[in-house]
């Protein structure tokens, strides 16, 4: 029997564990090749949702945002802006870690204004206690409209549950957590007449790129 296959990429700043999470979640599962064209390593692999459901993840270059500033980055946004792409994903879970928390935030909501589902996953959560770090996690899932999953890759704990929110990902909020028109109404209104069937935050990101 054919199994369905999901699409994730796995997405975060650089030193949030997203390797860790890789390893743990694909283990020996794994393949690696070079972007087409360039040298950048490209990492993917596979692993059990259920019966009838596998995973491909796509474990993408560390980056602090979607404003790219160097190749690595670069390959994340253009993948990113680009769903007709073999690789463009079902959903995405942006890695973060919580004594970094504020800055990690930044990536996951430029990820969340393109409406790809997005699962925010924070890592190392065996340290928290150990950091005296505490995160109301229902209050941030509602403010930030998604589903947030804790987990340690060190420990090897909280997969199941990020293994949950993938199979769920088709009920994920895609909604934008912000207002493009707020901040230049007259510039995102003139983008939005032109591509009314676009994303509003996907076309400036096209522009600015």
């Amino acid at each position: 029997m054919t199994k369905n296959k999901i699409k994730v990429a796995l997405i975060g700043n650089p030193n949030t564990g997203k390797t860790s999470v890789f390893n743990a979640l694909t283990g020996l599962n794994q393949h690696v090749g070079n972007y087409p064209g360039v040298t950048v390593e490209k990492k993917f692999g596979e692993f059990h949702l259920n019966n009838q459901t596998d995973a491909v993840l796509l474990d993408l270059p560390g980056t602090y945002s979607l404003n790219s500033n160097s190749l690595d980055e670069n390959i994340v946004t253009e993948l990113l802006l680009n769903p007709s792409s073999k690789d463009f994903p079902d959903v995405a879970v942006v890695v973060a870690e919580p004594e970094n928390l504020k800055r990690n935030l930044l990536l996951f909501s430029q990820v969340k204004e393109l409406n790809i589902p997005t699962i925010l996953l924070i890592n190392m959560s065996d340290r928290m206690d150990l950091k005296g770090i505490s995160i109301d996690i229902e209050a941030l899932s509602k403010e930030l409209k998604t589903t947030i999953c804790t987990v340690s890759a060190r420990k090897n704990k909280g997969f199941d549950a990020l293994k949950l929110a993938i199979l769920d990902h088709a009920s994920l909020d895609t909604s934008s957590l912000h207002d493009a028109l707020v901040f230049d109404h007259t510039y995102f209104e003139g983008l939005q007449q032109a591509f009314p069937n676009q994303n509003l935050y996907s076309l400036w990101l096209k522009v600015s790129h």
